[in-house]
């Protein structure tokens, strides 16, 4: 099924429900044997992100167990991430715009750099975050009753809009990589959350999820030619190029952040709600 909420389900059943297919998944990406070891890793990653915004989403309503299924997710993310981080410097130097030559000379020094950087144990890792999955999905059966209202949704839909408005801020006010890389995360939470709700109006918030992965893929771009800048800092006429690149990033990343969090946290919760229930009603009358 697809990582969104259905129509006729109540949310005691979608979010466990969600949950244990993003836990399948990533496992499904770890086990295949048709994708290289980093391709397995960052698509795994991305389910693993997936399931820490339905977290989020519902801080309130799970109380302790909260604490307990963050930290797992941020470990096992954490724990597979250097694969994925050593080739996403390599794409991001694949996209700027440098003469051949500078480009074939620094990617044999990334290549080198990533199979330094990547552990031995990697096979290893991934063998015994397939088997922590096993233990996530089970915890899953211990989570507190969750009710099938809005609100059980609503006050961590609303503090993950909150903290991307507030983030821009910071970011915008002091544009450090750090600044800006953190604002990504809360952009990459809230457009997990825009994907869940997009049945609620596809044709309107189709336009907003579009939007918010724009504006992740500005946001991850300038964190990966960053991290190129660092690397390469005997080579000018690259470090040129990255430097007008991060600048043109943080400018269209500024911009359409300024649209996407253009309205108060508490006025697009109340818009999100009113969707909600006009959704929720109308699935009432279709299905009798």
């Amino acid at each position: 099924m697809p990582y969104a909420f259905e129509h006729d389900e109540t949310l005691s059943a979608a979010l466990p429900r969600l949950m244990l297919e993003q836990i399948e998944r990533a496992a499904a990406h770890l086990t295949s044997t048709e994708e290289t070891p980093e391709k397995r890793v960052h698509n795994a990653r991305k389910r693993i992100k997936e399931t820490r915004a339905i977290l989020r989403m519902i801080r309130v309503p799970l109380g302790k167990q909260f604490a307990i299924e963050n930290r797992w997710y941020r470990d096992a993310a954490r724990d597979l991430a250097s694969a994925r981080d050593a080739q996403a410097v390599i794409e991001a130097l694949e996209k700027l715009d440098v003469a051949a030559r500078v480009k074939r000379r620094v990617q044999k020094t990334l290549e080198q750099r990533k199979n330094a950087i990547a552990p031995a144990g990697l096979q290893g890792r991934i063998d015994n975050t397939i088997i922590q999955l096993d233990a996530a999905r089970n915890r899953i059966a211990a989570w507190p009753e969750l009710g099938d209202d809005f609100e059980t949704i609503g006050h961590g839909l609303e503090q993950i809009y909150r903290d991307g408005r507030t983030a821009l801020t910071l970011a915008r006010g002091e544009r450090t990589p750090e600044n800006l890389h953190e604002w990504r995360k809360r952009v990459k939470d809230h457009w997990y959350h825009l994907q869940l709700l997009r049945p609620l109006w596809p044709d309107v918030l189709k336009a907003s999820s579009q939007a918010l992965a724009t504006l992740s893929e500005h946001l991850g771009d300038h964190h990966d030619l960053h991290v190129l800048e660092g690397i390469v800092e005997g080579e000018p006429l690259l470090t040129e190029a990255i430097t007008a690149r991060l600048a043109e990033l943080e400018e269209a990343a500024f911009t359409l952040g300024a649209r996407v969090y253009a309205e108060k946290p508490a006025a697009w919760r109340a818009r999100m709600r009113a969707y909600w229930d006009v959704w929720r009603r109308n699935a009432r009358l279709t299905h009798g």
